[in-house]
């Protein structure tokens, strides 16, 4: 059996809302001016990973549908997924990053992984960031263990088994398992395959991030 949209769970005492990007069901429009008519569920990591980051931050479930929505509305839709800064940007101007729990100062995409570092671990903020090229994740929280710091990870799209990421995950989270059917090419199930979502990885694979901070 597949898993849905949102898996609910709790982490060191935070209620967490897994949203499922694997689900098919998140069919809500996030266009890019395109006849492709994508989906949150084909194109929505950005916008899931800034309700994981409000989530984390204010205990509060929010509405990816409606980000998407003020995404569309306010140049956050870049036309290879979301726009970061500019979608943080008008979150700032419009006085939605506050509700989420969080202030943006313009940094852009960054990789000076000390200031992040010091940012996860003293600052208990929360980023945005890259664990591969083309697929957006939150950081929530950050721990310094065997000699590294690493980065608690929320991925919409529970990659934890990816072959770029696998070797730098350090700890799943057993409860944000997400199960997925595997079909052949005649679209017959032929499996079930299960990954997680919430994991812990070395912060030397994460790239391009964004600093959140929490208010």
């Amino acid at each position: 059996m597949e898993s849905g949209k949102r898996i609910e769970m709790i982490y060191n005492g935070k209620a967490v809302t897994i949203l499922n990007q694997r689900s098919r069901l998140w069919t809500h429009p996030y266009d890019y001016r395109t006849p492709q008519k994508a989906t949150l569920s084909s194109a929505g990591c950005g916008v899931f990973s800034i309700c994981h980051c409000g989530q984390w931050l204010t205990g509060k479930a929010f509405s990816p549908e409606e980000l998407a929505d003020f995404s569309m509305q306010n140049g956050g839709r870049g036309d290879d997924g979301t726009d970061r800064p500019a979608l943080l940007s008008a979150m700032m101007q419009k006085g939605l990053a506050a509700q989420y729990g969080f202030s943006y100062q313009g940094d852009g995409l960054r990789n000076d992984l000390e200031t992040l570092r010091v940012h996860l671990l003293e600052h208990r903020g929360v980023a945005l960031c890259n664990l591969r090229v083309g697929h957006i994740v939150s950081l929530l929280d950050a721990r310094e263990a065997d000699g590294e710091v690493q980065a608690l990870a929320l991925d919409s799209y529970s990659e934890s088994m990816e072959e770029k990421i696998r070797p730098h995950v350090r700890e799943i989270v057993p409860q944000s398992a997400v199960d997925t059917l595997v079909r052949n090419d005649a679209g017959l199930v032929v499996g079930q395959r299960r990954q997680y979502a919430m994991y812990w990885v070395d912060t030397a694979i994460v790239r391009d991030f964004n600093l959140l901070h929490a208010l």
